[in-house]
């Protein structure tokens, strides 16, 4: 900047030195001001409250190899997926029918469809169709196979694993195919919450009558979530279904493997994180708030489809913050290290590899 006065040169040399002045004053207040206070720190609370957890220093260094040594082979449990019931029968090849189904969403909303499409399938003694997964915003781009299911899972693994539930099929008979391209069979968009009255009441005599049904689903599911006591067998069926039935296809478990061998070769402990940044569940949970500008936006966009089909029975616009602090709203990466790092620094050191696993915000 160029003075082209005097004056205004005195005038700012006079501003510097105010400023100066200004700023020796205040050091030097605080430094009097602070001299008989005790600095706050929520480290000492945390580790008091955390003492009978995290137990003494010998405690903590075995409990330490104990969550980063070997995993205790699991076999001797008994999974609750395993069928209990002397009274599940084997299922009858004399079906009422076939049920084919579309499927949208994202890959946990289509995971937890077709946990309840074998269910349903069951309950109903049909037999299912292997699912087509369609195209949607969130699958737009990743491949032109990806409607198959055969994209995402093993197809020979799904039928063997079920072959004691229920009767799978890769797709219709040919003399019903025809029909399908026709529009002649009738089809259904059930909700996530639908009860299995529903499908008995509803679904089970157009099954009969027609021989072939189709389903449309959006919502990530189409059965209610808990299940009656008297239905025990079906829940453990949803298990079987995502736990041992749907298992990725070769080349997808073949790169799981792959990263967690370079994960292991930088030889540090590393902790694998889902931060739970799901758009149906911060929708769900209205917590739209705490992101910008096109999250906001897709956020809230998917909270106004929840509540027009009936899963959200709240108003649109909520207070995120008050969500958050109830524990609805998940706390973002950078807050998940800090609380690691803070409440438990003998488990989660400077050399452990976090990794992050994406969410589809």
């Amino acid at each position: 900047m160029i003075i082209k006065s005097k004056k205004t040169k005195w005038v700012t040399l006079s501003l510097l030195t105010l400023s100066v002045v200004s700023l020796l004053a205040h050091l030097s207040v605080t430094k009097f001001s602070t001299v008989n206070l005790v600095q706050y720190s929520a480290m000492p609370a945390l580790r008091a409250d955390f003492a009978n957890v995290l137990g003494t220093s010998a405690q903590i260094i075995r409990n330490k190899k104990k969550i980063w040594g070997l995993v205790q082979s699991l076999q001797p449990l008994q999974p609750y997926a395993n069928p209990r019931s002397s009274s599940y029968p084997v299922p009858n090849e004399q079906s009422n029918g076939f049920i084919y189904a579309k499927i949208f969403g994202g890959f946990a909303q289509i995971r937890s469809s077709i946990c309840d499409l074998v269910t349903i399938s069951r309950l109903l003694n049909a037999t299912l169709v292997i699912p087509e997964i369609q195209e949607s915003t969130r699958s737009k781009g990743i491949s032109y196979k990806f409607k198959s299911f055969s994209y995402l899972y093993d197809e020979e693994e799904f039928i063997a694993s079920l072959k004691n539930d229920l009767i799978i099929v890769k797709s219709l008979p040919d003399n019903l195919k025809a029909g399908r391209k026709r529009n002649e069979f009738p089809n259904f968009r059930p909700k996530s919450s639908a009860s299995p009255n529903y499908y008995i009441e509803e679904i089970l005599p157009k099954l009969k009558k027609a021989n072939v049904i189709g389903l449309v689903l959006k919502d990530g599911g189409c059965l209610q979530s808990i299940l009656p006591p008297s239905m025990a067998e079906f829940q453990r069926l949803r298990c079987r279904v995502a736990f041992h039935a749907l298992q990725f296809r070769s080349d997808i478990q073949i790169l799981g493997r792959q990263m967690v061998e370079r994960l292991r070769g930088w030889g540090q402990p590393f902790l694998a994180f889902h931060p739970g940044l799901l758009r149906d569940t911060l929708a769900y949970h209205g917590c739209a708030e705490l992101f910008q500008d096109v999250h906001t936006e897709l956020i809230q966009y998917r909270r106004a489809q929840m509540i027009k089909r009936g899963i959200v029975n709240e108003e649109l616009s909520v207070d995120s913050h008050l969500r958050r602090e109830n524990g609805s709203c998940p706390l973002m990466p950078e807050e998940v290290c800090f609380v690691f790092k803070n409440t438990l620094p003998n488990y989660v050191t400077l050399s452990t590899v976090l990794h992050l696993v994406l969410a589809d915000v």
